[in-house]
């Protein structure tokens, strides 16, 4: 009698709402997930060209100070 009353319960319409929920859940994080790492990407390029310009500018105030290397 308790099996036949808990199968009643857990019909498919509630199975189906329950796997459609899960699957739009995993999907939002997945676009979660993608939106980070575009975002963390675009971050480190951005520390690169910034590294890549302090770098050119030390050379070039340490060549102003020591004068160039022949």
């Amino acid at each position: 009698m308790k099996l036949e009353s808990i199968l009643k319960i857990i019909n498919m319409k509630n199975i189906n709402h329950g796997i459609d929920t899960f699957n739009k859940l995993v999907q939002d994080f997945g676009e979660s997930m993608d939106t980070m790492t575009r975002e963390m990407s675009a971050d480190i390029e951005k520390s690169n060209r910034d590294s890549e310009a302090r770098e050119r500018k030390n050379k070039e105030n340490l060549d102003k100070i020591w004068g160039t290397k022949n």
